[in-house]
């Protein structure tokens, strides 16, 4: 164990240097910024001789949150920082204060004047360890420092021949006064250890009391159960722990068996159960209140739960069915006077009676820094008898028998391993999740479950998102936000109908009311959430797994560019899609689908859109066009041979509807059935059928002269009669084929038939109608990356007049932008709920989602071409690929301008089935009748003089159904009765749109004016020969012919030419990359047992463990970070030790075990594969480290290492 030893004496020194470095600041703040050390004991006596005022806190690590630590500096109003030089570079990052570096001052040279402290002079200010945005900072004098340093010394019957073994950290009251400066008082040695050194390995805390022969030593009740769980058997008899005479406890519950059990376990080592000493204490009162006496046996009582849940205190029996033990936290001594007082009435209570705590004695400090309001009210309370003032402590107990019991917490402070979490703060979190939440109504609290605390938090939602809130996704960004500001693991959320959490008259939260109907099951819950359950996962868990899944496999797998020119999907990504379900959400689990709803179906077709459009599409045809008609459309026989292969993408389907002469227009198709023997003959020609080429079965609709009518059929691959035609080049989605497909007297068999004969076009309907809600939840995806695209180019784009942000235009387009897509995710995901209730949608609405999401989409992708102008039409800045893709969207099942004209038509032919849509599914009877009025004023106003009669009323059906389009929109915003202000923003766009198309309907345009006849129109256009002539490009004949020494010979030129390769040479290519263990596999062992360890710290279900999410968003904090350190350790058998903060160098599963993998696996290859690479190759990569993945950059460090020990060892 390496060492560092300060005398008395040259502590005194260096204090005086630092004191010299800070004349003239007396009364000023000072921030200590320090690791736990020796330099951070010198700063802080550095202060004290100066007369400044001391602020310790935590120093910044890497990837942490600095909220705290800059809140920390704005409330200090700290005018100096002291650090060491490793800090400093990292700390200039983030703070303007003036920074002094301590660790190299010269400590022989120094003057300094001299600073008249008085008992009243303020030591320094202590940070309670829980609060974030409203930190409050405990003011201590000199005086409370040596009045409670005085107790402690007296209660642990301290003297010189005392010995102290302290890990805590050093920055608050049980570290710093207890375990630093008591030994000051005292005059007796202590050993420091860092807190990272302790949670490492536990054994190292009472190895150094056993070394050491300490007397005084402790910590929380969770140090001690950690002690039992890694402590082995084998390592105890190396312990001599009969010097431990005070072992506190305190800082959190303290739990009897623990203290049991660690007597029990370490009694072969010489440890005494009477050396526990449980204490009660708070930063308020500087640190000690309450402790047993010395080598007494620790007082425990048991008492019954269910009245100590309701405040009340009966005594039980061990056979009592449910009790727990108490355990006392000794007798108030000295100088203090305690009371239990009922907090309403301000009455004092009677012994055994529980009430708040309150103390007052010269240990009680001065208030909060600059919160004189709530000075007031925490540290000057009266009782009714006017007998005070008393420090409200907050905590519940009761005395019996002159010990005091800590029974719970009446400010509701959270308190888990050791450490402060103030409600108020976690509460604000989560309110700004959501605009469903009622502001003001949601309360976060701690309840004990095996032995531990656990935070559950329960929040009020507003009655209008009663039905429309997304249950999982709100719990999971709780959890997240939770995790990431606090540190936290959430246990439950708990989501309340309108008016129904516990408040006072006044209108505050009652936490403890919340909390006590939660333990009796009393909340009026519309939801509630446990993480550690374990259940099965729901569809909304997969989703999200499955979306964060695509999000990370996009950024390593994907490059939209390359399938985009090659005009191929590669095949690593259909198996890997097909591997993760993608090509069967819908299936059910029977199946091998992933059984997901619509609404979920529809987030992850959100995410592929935004990923890129031609994958999306990709997999939406597999699942709606090819697998949704034998879903629900195909026999028994079909399902069992063909859902299993779909659903798992080993084999893909595809949908032929289109001919050259039937596009919009079904009714056209030529392609025909005919009777067989065996079932029917197919003939017939099929066009721009999606993925026909690559698919193992094709769903084709044909004539069905014998029924009148058209019948849908599976034709299987290999089917005699079956050709793929050629490839259509398409401007868009190139990486998806689109190709012609011949049928030649093709036989199906009955079983092949889809829904009833003649009723194919039914079969056809319900699988385009579904596409037509894909491509808008796809559109949803692709409008958000080109918003996305538009604001980072904005906002990094400077002009003449300054930031392209900041341009009018810009904003509009920003704005219009955002609005639009409120309002078709709000209509996509009002449908898919409706779907999932399994309710009627008619035509209209699947209408309205495919001509406004591709329509907006399109307008999107062209806005962000201009936006971008010249960079705009460069291929490697995605615009241009994202306008063609987006391009077809309005094409494809169906034109915009044909859909508006049979939207238009319903509108005008009183539609039941759309007034039915508006008026009371969506809720909106209002906008329905102001389309029906809208649409009279059309039909009444339109005309045309060279129109027709018939043309006059298409021409108004298209009309209409540009305005109906907007209806619909806004009557699905309408419905919500929101009070988002994003909804009641897009309501106000859409509602404007209505009118504005409303006004040019029915005024004349400028094309109205310029219409001629079709026959004038025509003579026009062939005029223009004259001036252009009339050009058809005629391409140069391509050479298909093999080269001929490519031909095929015969078998004896075969044989003549046929080259000679020796079996050796064989033996070495194929085996040469066998040497090593493959990287991949130890990656994947790695990930597994890193997720099994997460599950059991954190008690999660392992399939709630996505590896490419963040430790943090499992709620790891930094005690499990540096055990998962030790762990990893110890199981990988490292010869140097793993930094405790890798968990955080490394956040996510999967990039850890990339890193654990090269740096227990690949030294050896990456030393080979670094000396076959030309060293430029390196040095180039090192260049440009910012553009490499977080996996890549744990490859390159691995890599480098490799290479520095390969030089080392030359």
């Amino acid at each position: 164990m390496d060492e560092v030893r300060l005398s008395y004496g040259a502590l005194d020194q260096q204090a005086r240097a630092i004191a010299n470095q800070l004349q003239g600041r007396k009364g000023e703040r000072a921030l200590l910024l320090y690791p736990p050390s020796l330099e951070y004991i010198c700063a802080l006596f550095g202060c004290f001789y100066a007369g400044v005022v001391a602020v310790p806190a935590y120093p910044p690590r890497r990837n942490s949150n600095l909220l705290r630590l800059q809140s920390i500096i704005a409330d200090a109003q700290a005018s100096v920082i002291l650090t060491t030089s490793a800090l400093l570079e990292n700390i200039q990052k983030f703070a303007t204060n003036s920074i002094i570096t301590t660790d190299h001052l010269i400590p022989n040279f120094y003057s300094r004047e001299e600073v008249n402290i008085t008992p009243e002079t303020l030591a320094f200010l202590q940070y309670t360890s829980g609060s974030t945005g409203n930190p409050k900072g405990v003011m201590l004098t000199h005086e409370n420092l040596l009045h409670n340093s005085k107790i402690i010394h007296h209660c642990f019957e301290h003297t010189a021949h005392s010995r102290c073994v302290i890990w805590l950290p050093p920055y608050h009251d049980m570290g710093l006064i207890g375990g630093i400066l008591q030994p000051f008082y005292g005059g007796f040695p202590v050993i420091l250890m860092s807190p990272v050194h302790f949670l490492q390995k536990p054994i190292r805390w009472l190895q150094a009391i056993s070394r050491y022969q300490a007397t005084t030593s402790g910590a929380p009740n969770f140090a001690y159960q950690l002690c039992l769980q890694k402590i082995k058997p084998e390592q105890l008899k190396t312990l001599d722990l009969s010097s431990w005479d005070v072992a506190f406890v305190g800082a959190e519950p303290i739990q009897a068996q623990t203290l049991e059990n660690f007597a029990e376990t370490f009694a072969s080592c010489g440890f005494s159960s009477e050396a526990f000493y449980p204490c009660y204490g708070l930063a308020e009162a500087t640190l000690f209140v309450s402790g047993g006496k010395k080598s007494k046996p620790v007082v425990v009582e048991t008492i019954e739960t269910p009245a100590l849940a309701k405040n009340q205190v009966i005594l039980s029996s061990k056979n009592s069915e449910h009790h727990q033990k108490i355990v006392s936290c000794g007798q108030v001594e000295f100088d203090y006077d305690l009371a239990i007082v009922q907090p309403e009435s301000l009455t004092a209570c009677s012994e055994g009676e529980i009430g708040e705590i309150w103390i007052s004695g010269a240990s009680v400090t001065q208030g909060y820094w600059k919160k004189t309001e709530l000075t007031q009210q925490t540290f000057k309370a009266y009782l009714s008898t006017g007998e005070g003032p008393f420090l409200r402590t907050g905590d519940l107990g009761f005395i019996k028998n002159n010990e005091l019991f800590v029974t719970g917490r009446l400010k509701e402070v959270i308190i888990i391993r050791g450490r402060n979490y103030y409600p108020q703060d976690i509460e604000q979190t989560v309110q700004k999740i959501s605009s469903d939440f009622r502001l003001g109504c949601g309360a976060a609290f701690g309840v004990e479950l095996e032995d531990e605390e656990r935070l559950v938090i329960v929040q009020e939602v507003e009655r209008t998102a009663l039905k429309t809130l997304d249950i999982n996704n709100t719990v999971e960004k709780i959890r997240r936000a939770v995790s990431e500001h606090h540190q936290l693991q959430v246990y439950e959320v708990i989501f309340l109908k309108p008016g129904t959490i516990p408040k006072t008259t006044s209108g505050k939260i009652k936490r403890y009311a919340c909390r006590e109907q939660y333990l009796e099951n009393r909340l009026d819950a519309i939801h509630n959430s446990e993480f550690s359950s374990p259940n099965q996962p729901n569809n909304s868990e997969k989703t999200e797994q499955l979306i964060q899944w695509l999000r990370h496999y996009a950024s390593e797998n994907i490059n939209s560019r390359l399938i985009d020119e090659r005009r191929c999907i590669p095949p690593h990504i259909v198996l890997d899609f097909g591997n993760k379900g993608l090509l069967g959400m819908q299936v059910t689990n029977e199946y091998g689908g992933l059984g997901l709803n619509n609404v979920d179906t529809l987030k992850v077709l959100e995410q592929l859109g935004a990923i890129d459009t031609t994958l999306a599409l990709f997999v939406g045809l597999n699942n709606i066009l090819g697998i949704r008609p034998i879903l629900k459309f195909g026999s028994n026989t079909l399902k069992s041979e063909l859902l299993p292969q779909l659903a798992t993408g080993r084999e893909l389907a595809a949908f032929a509807l289109t001919e050259p002469s039937a596009g919009s227009n079904p009714q056209a198709i030529q392609s025909s059935a005919s009777n067989s023997l065996d079932g029917w003959l197919l003939n017939g020609t099929k066009i721009w059928s999606g993925s026909a080429a690559w698919a193992g079965a094709i769903n084709v609709f044909v004539k069905h002269p014998e029924t009148g009518g058209i019948s849908g059929f599976v034709v299987r691959r290999g089917t005699p009669g079956l050709r793929q035609g050629p490839e259509a080049l398409t401007m868009g989605m190139r990486g998806m084929i689109q190709n012609t497909v011949y049928l030649n007297d093709v036989l199906v068999e009955k079983d092949s038939l889809l829904g009833e004969a003649g009723q194919g076009l039914n079969v056809a309907q319900d699988a385009m109608m579904y596409g037509r809600l894909a491509i808008a939840a796809a559109s949803i995806g692709g409008m958000k990356r080109c918003a996305q695209l538009m604001l980072r180019y904005s906002q990094r784009r400077v002009i003449s007049t300054g930031h392209l942000i900041n341009n009018p235009f810009i904003l509009s387009r920003l704005n219009e932008l955002t609005a639009g897509i409120t309002a078709i995710e709000t209509l996509v995901n009002r449908i898919a709920k409706l779907l999932d209730k399994g309710e009627f949608i008619p035509a209209e609405a699947y209408t309205v989602c495919k001509t406004a999401g591709a329509e907006f989409f399109w307008k999107a992708a062209d806005n962000l071409v201009q936006i971008l102008g010249g960079r705009g039409y460069i291929e490697t800045n995605f615009a241009p690929q994202i306008l063609r893709d987006a391009r077809v969207l309005r094409i494809f099942e169906g034109p915009t301008e044909t859909l508006n004209f049979f939207l238009g038509s319903r509108v005008v032919n009183n539609s039941q089935e759309l007034e039915q849509l508006m008026s009371q599914t969506l809720g909106a009877p209002e906008v329905y009748q102001r389309l029906k009025e809208a649409a009279e004023q059309i039909r009444d106003l339109t005309s045309v003089d060279c129109f027709s009669s018939l043309q006059v009323r298409q021409w108004v059906s298209i009309k209409v159904g540009e305005l109906a389009s907007f209806a619909i929109l806004w009557a699905a915003l309408k419905g919500l009765n929101s009070t988002s202000q994003e909804i009641k923003r897009s309501l106000n766009w859409t509602q404007l749109n209505f009118e504005q198309k409303l006004t040019q309907a029915l005024s004349q345009t400028p094309n109205d004016a310029v219409v001629r006849p079709v026959n004038q129109t025509t003579d026009l256009i062939y005029s223009y020969i004259e001036s252009i002539g009339e050009i058809e490009q005629t391409f140069p004949g391509e050479d298909t012919e093999v080269d001929k020494l490519l031909q095929k010979y015969d078998s004896r030129s075969i044989r003549e030419v046929q080259a000679k390769v020796s079996p050796q040479d064989y033996k070495e290519i194929c085996f040469k990359s066998l040497s090593n263990l493959n990287p991949s596999q130890s990656t994947e062992r790695l990930q597994d047992e890193l997720i099994e360890w997460l599950s059991r710290k954190l008690k999660i279900p392992v399939y709630q463990i996505n590896p490419t999410h963040a430790f943090a968003d499992y709620g790891m904090d930094s005690v499990m970070a540096v055990e998962l350190a030790q762990d990893l350790e110890e199981k990988l058998g490292l010869s140097q030790p793993l930094e405790a903060t890798i968990a955080w160098n490394f956040p996510t599963i999967k990039s850890l075990a990339q890193y654990l993998c090269h740096l227990t696996t690949g030294t050896q290859q990456e030393t080979v594969k670094t000396q076959e690479k030309p060293p430029q190759k390196v040095k180039s990569t090192l260049n440009n480290l910012d553009l490499l993945s977080e996996v890549e950059m744990a490859q390159l460090l691995a890599q480098e290492l490799a290479t520095t020990k390969g030089r080392s060892g030359q």
